[in-house]
Order: C-alpha cells, then sequence, then structure tokens
C-alpha cells in the first residue's frame, strides 16, 4: 500500500511516495494461477522475484504508475563484480545493446552516441566517481540474466492471465547502473516498464501521461514516429509529477507513454527495468498518422477518442510503419547513426 506524503520542505515542490514496509503485498491467490501457458513459452522459473498484489495489477496495469516488490536486492548476479563480467560479455558479443553516458546533469539533455574515447568497463570500475549510466539494455540475452526474465515474467503471468501472454511480442531486461548523484534524463518508453530498485536509492518523477500540457499530443507523435527524445521536459510542471523513492526491494510500474526522469542518491545504484511490448501496433499505427496529418497542416483526433477514425487510420499508420522499417530500420532499436544521434530517423523521411 502507497503513503502519498505531503512535500517535504527541501524540494521543489513534488508530490513523494514513501513506503509502507509493514504492508502485506503478497496475496495467497496469487499463487494459484497455472504456469503450463508459461512453460509453454519458456517463461517458468524457480521462486517468486516479483510481488503483485492482483487487485492492484488488474485495476492500474498499463493505466496508472504503482509500487511493486520484489526480492532481487541480494542477488549475486546484480552486484558490481558480476556485473563488470556482463559487461564484458555483451562488449564481445552485442555491442550494440550497452549505451552508455557520463557527466550529464540537464533532466532535458537529448541522449546521444556514447562517449568513443572511454569504455563501459573503465566507467564501471570508476562508478563511484565517472558520473555514468550505464544501461545494459537486453542483458538477458546473458543466459543467467535470461534466466531471472523469466522467473519475473512467469510472476507477471500468474496474475494477469493467458491473455497478457498472447500478446507478448518480446520480453526484456535492460539493467542500470548509475553513479552517485547521476540523472537520468526525461523522456517517454514505448513498452510497458517495471523498474525494480536493487542497490542504492533514488527518486523517479512520473508525470500523468494524459496531461497535455505535460506532455502535448505533437510530442507522443513525433517520439512514436521519428524521435525517441520528443518528449520536453517543461521545469514549471515538475510539481505535477508524483514522486517514488525507491529502495532495495521496490520498484515501480510504469505504463507506456508516462513521463518520467530519475534523480539518483548519494550512492552506487542498480536498477532492473522488466519490459514488456505487446503485440498491440495500435500507439504506433495511430501515432504515426497523426504525425503525418498534422504536417499537412490538419489538426487529428488524438487516438482512441473515435473507433471510426482510429479505423481509418490504422491501415496508413500500417503503411507508414512497413516503409519506414524497411528504409530505416526499427527506431527504438537502432544504434546511433553516423551524425552520433541515437535512436532517430529524419522528420522528412517518408
Amino acid at each position: 500500500m502507497l503513503r502519498h506524503d505531503s512535500p517535504s520542505p527541501d524540494t521543489t515542490g513534488r508530490r513523494a511516495v514513501s513506503v509502507d514496509r509493514e504492508s502485506p503485498v503478497m496475496n495467497a491467490e496469487i499463487r494459484d494461477y497455472s504456469e503450463a501457458g508459461a512453460r509453454r513459452h519458456g517463461l517458468a522459473g524457480n521462486g517468486t522475484l516479483l510481488n503483485l498484489d492482483r487487485a492492484e495489477f488488474e485495476a492500474n496495469f498499463n493505466r496508472n504508475f504503482f509500487e511493486v516488490q520484489h526480492q532481487l536486492a541480494d542477488h549475486p548476479l546484480f552486484q558490481i563484480p558480476r556485473l563488470l563480467e556482463l559487461a564484458d560479455e555483451m562488449t564481445k558479443k552485442w555491442p550494440k545493446d550497452i549505451y552508455f553516458d557520463a557527466g550529464v546533469d540537464d533532466i532535458g539533455q537529448r541522449w546521444s552516441g556514447a562517449p568513443a574515447d572511454i569504455t563501459v568497463e573503465d566507467l564501471m570500475r570508476r562508478i563511484e566517481t565517472s558520473k555514468a549510466w550505464i544501461d545494459f539494455k537486453s542483458a538477458e540475452r546473458s543466459k543467467e540474466y535470461g534466466k531471472v526474465l523469466n522467473t519475473i515474467i512467469c510472476d507477471i503471468l500468474k496474475i494477469s492471465g493467458r491473455q497478457l501472454e498472447k500478446n507478448m511480442r518480446r520480453k526484456q531486461m535492460a539493467i542500470f547502473v548509475t553513479s552517485p548523484n547521476r540523472i537520468s534524463t526525461y523522456h517517454i518508453d514505448s513498452e510497458v516498464n517495471f523498474l525494480l530498485q536493487i542497490r542504492g536509492e533514488k527518486e523517479i518523477s512520473l508525470f500523468d501521461r494524459k496531461d497535455r500540457e505535460v506532455l502535448p499530443e505533437v510530442e507522443i507523435e513525433r517520439s512514436w514516429t521519428v524521435d525517441v527524445n520528443a518528449a520536453v521536459y517543461k521545469p514549471h510542471l515538475q510539481d505535477r509529477a508524483t514522486v517514488f523513492k525507491l529502495r532495495p526491494g521496490n520498484g515501480v510500474h510504469i505504463p507506456v507513454n508516462s513521463p518520467h526522469w530519475v534523480k539518483n542518491g548519494n550512492n552506487i545504484s542498480v536498477s532492473a527495468a522488466i519490459l514488456y511490448h505487446s503485440w498491440d501496433s495500435a500507439y504506433y499505427n495511430l501515432y504515426s498518422t497523426n504525425y503525418y496529418l498534422r504536417r499537412m497542416g490538419l489538426n487529428p483526433t488524438p487516438p482512441f477518442q473515435s473507433k471510426l477514425l482510429d479505423a481509418l487510420k490504422q491501415p496508413v499508420g500500417a503503411a507508414i510503419q512497413a516503409y519506414r522499417t524497411a528504409r530505416f530500420g526499427n527506431l527504438r532499436n537502432i544504434g546511433p547513426n553516423a551524425d552520433g544521434i541515437h535512436d532517430r530517423t529524419p522528420d522528412d523521411a517518408f
């Protein structure tokens, strides 16, 4: 259960959410769901790693953010020496799945290409002083981390049932290693996220994705179509954020399109993002269609407000997606381009 506190005098008016450590979050009926479907897809694991409340999940999954509890805080795979081994493995096998930067202190700064004169292993060894943010984007490619992801997905499927399983296009685990007092910049994501804090403490500011002053339609359209950096931080609206205080053993569920940024505490932080990618292409198809309608000077109706308009836009967006993917690759999977710009395609390409 979450306890919403009044803003502290030393904050910037952000609403804080603290943890009731005695609150029961595990209901016995959670374990009643059959794991047969999970096993068929290689998702079943041993033990429970993610504790979810059934009622809260059913009410808020991919609708609202909510706190979760987990069992990864003392897991040996997430200790710095073991993560150094992961960095070495991924650098050799999947270098495009590592992103890192150093020295960023602007909440609104865009992602860009990783520094060319430094290695992720060097940043990891100097993590206390390197002012680094390191993202192992698909850590599950390494076998042992894949087992952890499978167990957590199985925990989710125990609650969600078969429909979520049928809609699952891809499961992914990103691991973030962050230097003391670092900022993770403001952005929105195209996947459902369970962000689990494993080491250290930090605060995440989460904004209502339905607030069009915080997140205008044009920013969502650009983010889904041409530029994952399209969401723009607005300092004067910071007081509309709900701030979750993350510490080892807790985490937060983040729905698609929910703007957020993170401020690390005065400590090394390790966290894992459990990412659920759906087969549902409605977001891309509708927002990309609206993006091009807006470029034509029109003011398109936002998605999910008219079933008729959405039905007309879906095939148009699907055609746009097919063309752009064939020409540029997947917007959110490509690496930095020749100019060092990360995850972006030209505005006039289409």
